[in-house]
């Protein structure tokens, strides 16, 4: 059997002109000049032949040839610079952004990256693309004869803001012979499951038939989400993974709604406090009721409409060998958050330093409630317009929430929810009920922190790659303010704005690199993390200046 391989993208880089035989002084490059470069590997240092090489605009392209190198011609440069100060630019001899072209490559194996480029002393250029990883395996469904074909998906592990989620990587519908695959993915932590499948002859025996399906199952043979294992893989690495389905009678649903709407509803569906993907029920506006088909089991259904007037609702219930007529689910309004701003400003937000006083600075302010219940994630979000002091945020579900505050030239010095720290506690949004205005007080004093950081097992500078993130972590217990970050340029980052507090300052490797981001939410990451950064104290107005050393991939 032929296998399909996915085309990925590789690097998109800035191109830029080799300086061979030009001179120091004198015109500009000629339109004729060409882009010289190689394609690697990334993981293994090989380089990579027979790889399409692409200019901008897809108006030029070649192969690399059995050395992993190219050719291209130039889509030419700026009037009065020569290929020297393209590489003087590049040096900082020169400021701007200055480039002859871009260029991409891709070849199948490999996956989109836009990751490490490195451009010689000559101007030459490396690409290096990274090689593809691989899901496979199989779906057993007894008795089927090829003729069942069931619905897999795969999630990933990510980090938001520290935040962890498993979010939806693909889909994949067996063949005939039960096999799946799941190409071009990066290196990382997936999580495998089945959807929900019907057995179509049960379904074409008749009215009053007993219907039968296939519930879902999450790898490796468990009921839920949370339960499922990790499967971990690195670039390049095939993973296998085989799972099996049951045959099971199903039984019809049917729950009223309790709110007159002819308007969508979303649904999530899964075992009764196991929230995650894989079941699903349907609402019928003609009957005003979710309706659908389950086996036995105890249930929860979260039921949400949409729009300013959005309503919210959540049930549980068990199916027992029978039809089930469940309880009216009753919709509640989802609530408004009011958030009132404060600016205490020594130099004015958006003004030019004339000391202005709080009543009439300007504001700029962004808010988002960011979910932090289970594995959902996203939120709402308000933004002050101009000349008002107060926002409101309309039809917030039910649910917890980190709010996230975005004003630049300030920082958030206070917020309080009817007597709730929200720098160090969650916003709880209850069903059908009113929430305390938000009370934020933003000031313009922030301190600065800036330094330089050594590569990991080194005592010296990292190269002009921004191959670092370092992140101030709020050294509190508890806290629900997001740690700030800057980016290691050749070695050194600064960070304004400073919230005047305690902080552990520390160097982690760049997502770009595919190490992924720090969790913050893992206990034992935090714990590490504060045994090894190292403590900073900021006041306001204060410049900081430390010395970091950067983590080892894997610390």
């Amino acid at each position: 059997m032929a296998l399909v391989h996915v085309m990925g993208f590789g690097a998109v880089v800035c191109a830029q002109e080799s300086a061979e035989g030009s001179s120091e002084e004198g015109a500009s490059a000629s339109a004729g000049a060409t882009i010289h470069g190689r394609v690697m590997n990334r993981v293994t240092g090989e380089v990579v032949a027979r790889a399409l090489v692409v200019r901008t605009g897809n108006d030029a392209a070649t192969l690399t040839d059995d050395r992993g190198q190219f050719e291209l011609p130039s889509a030419g440069t700026a009037p009065g610079l020569t290929p020297t100060d393209l590489l003087k630019s590049r040096r900082g001899g020169i400021a701007g952004n200055l480039f002859v072209g871009v260029v991409s490559a891709r070849r199948p194996g490999y996956i989109q990256d836009g990751g490490r480029v490195e451009t010689g002393n000559d101007g030459n250029l490396t690409i290096y693309l990274t090689p593809e990883a691989l899901i496979v395996g199989h779906v057993t469904v007894p008795g089927s004869d090829g003729a069942v074909r069931i619905e897999c998906e795969l999630y990933r592990h990510e980090m938001s803001e520290g935040r962890a989620s498993w979010d939806l990587s693909g889909t994949f519908r067996t063949w005939a012979t039960g096999e799946f695959r799941f190409s071009g993915l990066r290196a990382g932590t997936y999580r495998l499951i089945t959807r929900e499948e019907m057995d179509r002859d049960s379904m074409a025996m008749g009215p009053g038939a007993q219907l039968y399906g296939y519930p879902p199952v999450y790898y490796p043979n468990t009921t839920d989400f949370s339960a499922a294992s990790a499967i971990t893989i690195k670039a390049g690495e095939t993973a296998q993974a085989n799972v099996r389905v049951e045959r099971r009678a199903y039984y019809p649903v049917r729950i009223p709604v309790g709110l007159a709407t002819n308007t969508g509803m979303q649904l999530n569906v899964y075992p009764m406090g196991h929230w995650g993907p894989g079941w699903s029920l349907g609402f019928n506006p003609m009957e005003r009721a979710i309706t659908g088909l389950l086996p036995d089991g105890n249930y929860t259904v979260e039921a949400s409409t949409f729009g300013e007037s959005a309503a919210s609702g959540v049930t549980n219930f068990a199916v027992k060998g029978a039809p089930l007529e469940g309880t009216a689910l009753r919709l509640l309004p989802n609530a408004s958050v009011t958030v009132n701003v404060t600016a205490q400003f020594a130099k004015g937000q958006g003004a030019e330093g004339d000391g202005q006083n709080a009543t009439n600075v300007p504001l700029n302010a962004y808010v988002q409630l960011m979910r932090l219940d289970g594995q959902r994630v996203g939120g709402q979000q308000g933004q002050l317009q101009t000349g008002e002091r107060s926002m409101t945020i309309p039809a917030v579900p039910p649910g917890n929430y980190r709010v996230k505050v975005m004003s630049p030239g300030a920082y958030v010095a206070s917020m309080d929810c009817g007597g709730t720290d929200l720098l160090k506690q969650p916003l709880v949004v209850g069903a059908g009920t009113s929430v305390p205005a938000i009370e934020m007080v933003l000031r313009d004093d922030g301190g600065e922190v800036d330094g330089t950081v050594l590569e990991a097992g080194s005592g010296g500078p990292q190269s002009d790659e921004p191959r670092d993130i370092v992140y101030l972590l709020p050294s509190g217990e508890t806290s629900m303010t997001e740690p700030q970050v800057g980016l290691v340029q050749s070695g050194n980052f600064r960070i304004l704005n400073v919230a005047p507090g305690d902080y552990v300052a520390f160097a982690y490797p760049n997502d770009r690199n595919g190490r992924g981001e720090p969790a913050f939410g893992d206990e034992t990451f935090l714990k590490k993390v504060k045994e090894m950064g190292q403590a900073v104290h900021v006041e306001a107005g204060q410049t900081v200046s430390v010395r970091l050393k950067a983590l080892a991939s894997g610390e």
